[in-house]
């Protein structure tokens, strides 16, 4: 995923032998502890959201793609989407947390 510790991995392996492919059915990142000043006008929407595309535009070794996960066939070693298929080498699962409001 393209939330925080999936970038933290991408952006450690950019520009290494290991090609990456990032998963994520948001094509953006979103920092959600400051979504409340840009609803109070303080920030514009472009300073808490980014297109994960643009982190790696330049990266050769990382692809991004736009596709929701629907299962990992460990046996096979391939990541299941809506999209396509994707074969791995090594996996890292980066899931994301939910958030909770009292």
């Amino acid at each position: 995923g393209a939330g925080f510790g999936g970038l933290f991995c991408a952006c450690g392996l950019a520009g290494t032998a290991a090609q990456v492919t990032l998963i994520d059915r948001q094509n953006h990142n979103l920092f959600q502890p400051l979504l409340y000043q840009v609803a109070t006008g303080f920030l514009g929407i472009n300073d808490v959201a980014l297109p994960v595309r643009s982190l790696f535009h330049n990266k050769r070794n990382i692809d991004v793609v736009m596709a929701e996960v629907s299962g990992i066939d460990t046996q096979s070693k391939r990541v299941l989407t809506d999209r396509a298929t994707y074969n791995y080498d090594y996996l890292v699962l980066a899931t994301g947390a939910r958030y909770h409001f009292f």
